[in-house]
């Protein structure tokens, strides 16, 4: 888990999307971390505080002066590793600009040592407002992090910029937050960033990150196998998984090698992107990396062969009749090859199933000499190709070692990266500990 003991204090304004905190709440605790609430009277308004404590398991912030024990603005944040304000609202985001503690929410803004992380959400015409810019530009050159607003249908009935992050993102912008050593930013990285970081912030962030000094090879998306010009055979893989897992590597510190096939999805801040098309591309891209790094993970939907003959020339259906065969030879087996390897890295397998799905993955993890398999069920319309969510199933060669609940993929994705990374840092070291 990517927050286990860590503190988080959520303060929540009085923005229409307040009803999504709760979710955002469950999926901190998810990821280990311990939560705190604190809203503005408006916020209270329209998401319940005894829902927020029932979730949090502790009372909610909303007044300065409380007898309540730790709630106090001064206390709340003292020993919190972030400060996340989602939704913020153009109320708020000024009297944060201004220094304005003119309620809970505000005064324990103004005192927390820690990472401040604010997510707007308003009417585009609100967020694009001069004022309202101007005071983002002075919460960023004070080391504010700000999560962008998405573009899309607004609770006011109309359209644009404006909507706060879904609780999924703003949970992954909070993990790659704190689990960053030196926050290597870029400019497609998830979070902007702040052009004069507190120094306090570093002090919260963690020292290393358990990817650290592990170099990652994933392969993502189909490949296509051309018939002619014009014409591929290929498959429904979207690449989202292999992305999400390149993603959350390299959040964790790892140098990360992605060979992707033929996808329009924007490349992981900071991750090296190999394209390809074919199985015969990537069956040789992966080889001639093989030998630099220490973990593969197969993500790709690979296609199982390809066409014995291609055509020079686009097939005209007016001179083929009504029916055409194609003869089809089978590719490579690029996971195996790296299975097989001698020496070999980790190497983490993936099995997408429609049916009997545990008893395929177990013989594939045997056949191709995997140290893990994630099985997929790919039959399921909520988590199959081109889904943005996922649920895996993990073996390793005793059996099934985790179970990981439908989630978005950037979650799942977090959680099978920890698990692939704790087992390897910790057989590094037992060999260490072996060697001495």
């Amino acid at each position: 888990m990517q927050l286990e003991h860590r503190k988080i204090v959520l303060g929540i304004c009085g923005g229409i999307a307040a009803y999504k905190c709760p979710e955002l709440c469950r999926l901190l605790q998810k990821q280990g971390a311990d939560v705190y609430t604190v809203v503005t009277a408006s916020g209270a308004k329209l998401v319940s505080t005894a829902t927020l404590q029932a979730l949090s398991g502790h009372p909610v912030g909303s007044e300065i002066f409380t007898a309540a024990d730790n709630i106090g603005h001064i206390e709340l944040c003292a020993d919190a590793d972030c400060m996340v304000i989602a939704p913020a609202t153009a109320n708020t985001i000024a009297k944060l600009a201004h220094g304005l503690a003119d309620n809970m929410l505000t005064a324990a803004a103004l005192a927390a040592p820690c990472p401040l992380i604010i997510a707007p959400a308003m009417n585009s015409r609100m967020y694009r407002h001069p004022a309202t810019q101007a005071n983002l530009e002075i919460l960023k050159q004070r080391g504010v992090f700000i999560i962008p607003p998405a573009d899309g249908p607004l609770a006011c009935g109309e359209s644009g910029i404006g909507r706060m992050r879904e609780p999924a993102e703003i949970a992954a912008y909070i993990c790659a937050l704190l689990n960053r050593h030196g926050l290597p930013f870029a400019e497609n990285t998830l979070l902007p960033k702040p052009d004069a970081p507190r120094e306090l912030t570093a002090q919260k962030l963690l020292p290393t990150a358990s990817g650290a000094g592990l170099r990652v090879l994933i392969t993502a998306g189909p490949t296509e196998e051309p018939i002619d010009p014009v014409r591929v055979i290929t498959n429904k893989s979207s690449g989202k998984m292999g992305f999400a897992l390149a993603q959350a590597a390299r959040e964790r510190g790892a140098e990360v090698t992605l060979i992707a096939g033929p996808v329009h999805l924007p490349t992981p801040a900071q991750v090296n992107r190999i394209n390809v098309k074919t199985a015969q591309d990537m069956y040789d891209a992966v080889k001639a990396k093989l030998d630099d790094v220490d973990i593969v993970i197969g993500c790709a939907a690979v296609s199982d062969y390809r066409l014995a003959y291609v055509y020079p020339q686009k097939l005209k259906k007016e001179t083929q009749g009504d029916s055409l065969t194609l003869t089809l030879i089978k590719n490579e087996d690029i996971i195996a090859m790296v299975g097989h390897a001698n020496p070999r890295p980790f190497t983490v397998g993936f099995a997408a199933e429609t049916m009997a799905g545990e008893a395929q993955a177990k013989e594939k993890l045997a056949r191709k000499n995997l140290d893990l398999i994630a099985l997929n069920d790919v039959s399921r319309s909520d988590v199959g190709f081109n889904s943005d969510d996922n649920a895996l199933t993990v073996f390793d060669r005793d059996g099934k070692i985790a179970d990981l609940p439908k989630a978005p993929k950037a979650v799942i994705a977090a959680q099978l990266t920890e698990l692939i990374f704790n087992m390897v840092q910790s057989s590094r070291g037992t060999a260490s500990g072996n060697k001495e």
